[in-house]
């Protein structure tokens, strides 16, 4: 795969989130009227926090390095909730309080409620990707995001009546969101979509599709099949269902999970198209059992039996957040050095 203006054989990087250093607790930015930062003691320990995230990738061994989303309040099972409000408290068009969240695994949440027409208002990831590009010292960085599907599902509608119209509004804001992160220099720009969960509409890939439209930098759809929990409905293989289907995505990579879950989803993806990359989960981040390097490159080897090596990148099934940073660090470790493993074979 190209990373930058090189060609690197099973490139490595991470889905997003990493565990918070536990110093640094709550929230972080301000909303879509407040400043960037809800102090500038906060500030400073968000940088930092930021930099030991990034600082374990780059000591991993990482290609990509993700900003971590350092900026999640992750101290309690309950403020995972946070995942369904971040985007809404920095649009326009969203009030805070809606009712609870219709999903059975998120009803202990309450969504965000609609209001009026959403708008991007100002940019909401900018500091962020600025901690990261400075942690990262000149190297790939990667802004990871949830997804407007996630958003228009898990929300009040007191406003659009319908979910397209609605869901395309967001879409659009993630668009304006997307160009001013790809101004900036960011590489990367990844949304977290569990397509196994919403099913298969037409034009769901709309909205995916209208949220990347233009954005210059490489787009990658990570099909979510759940952090905290998983998502319910989906514990069997759900590759038939989900490909070719997302194959009309435009987007430059597809990510699956598939340390978790097996390798039972990868024959369906033997069809993807040329123009795309396939992101491979090694790293079952929802347990605390550390991967061998050597079950790593076997299933790597597996994927490349579909998909050829060279359009192969390497990641974890999903975002780290809800592990130790001691396990999340020994996974990583095991991930890179798995990789190189299945370049041996694979070169």
């Amino acid at each position: 795969m190209r990373v930058r203006d090189t060609d690197i054989l099973l490139p490595t990087t991470m889905v997003g989130s990493y565990p918070r250093p536990t110093w640094l607790t709550g929230k972080v930015f301000g909303e879509y009227d407040e400043p960037d930062y809800i102090d500038y003691g906060t500030k400073e320990r968000f940088w930092d926090a930021v930099q030991l995230c990034v600082d374990d990738q780059v000591r991993a061994g990482l290609d990509v390095l993700a900003d971590g989303q350092q900026y999640f309040e992750t101290e309690t099972m309950h403020e995972y909730g946070q995942v369904f409000h971040f985007w809404a408290h920095h649009l326009k068009g969203f009030a805070r309080w809606g009712d609870p969240i219709a999903i059975d695994l998120y009803k202990k949440f309450h969504a965000p409620m609609v209001t009026g027409d959403v708008e991007w208002v100002r940019p909401i990831y900018a500091p962020a990707a600025e901690a990261a590009q400075f942690a990262a010292n000149g190297q790939p960085v990667k802004i990871a995001v949830q997804g407007p599907l996630f958003l228009a599902h898990c929300c009040t509608d007191n406003h659009y009546g319908e979910m397209k119209p609605l869901a395309m509004d967001i879409a659009k804001a993630f668009n304006a969101e997307f160009k001013d992160l790809a101004a900036r220099g960011v590489d990367w720009i990844q949304i977290h979509e569990p397509l196994t969960y919403y099913g298969e509409e037409p034009w769901f890939l709309e909205v995916l599709n209208t949220a990347f439209e233009g954005v210059d930098a490489h787009r990658i759809w990570h099909i979510c099949y759940g952090n905290q929990g998983g998502n319910p409905g989906v514990a069997d293989q759900r590759g038939q269902d989900m490909f070719p289907f997302a194959f009309d995505a435009d987007v430059d990579q597809i990510h699956i999970e598939a340390a978790r879950r097996g390798p039972g989803d990868l024959p369906h993806l033997a069809g993807l198209p040329e123009r795309m990359s396939l992101g491979v989960g090694v790293i079952d981040v929802k347990s605390t059992v550390i991967e061998t390097p050597e079950s790593v490159a076997e299933l790597l080897t597996t994927a490349a039996e579909h998909v050829p090596a060279e359009r192969i990148c390497v990641s974890t099934d999903c975002g780290m957040l809800n592990l130790k940073r001691e396990h999340a660090q020994r996974k990583l470790h095991a991930l890179v050095e798995g990789t190189r493993i299945a370049r041996d074979r694979l070169s």
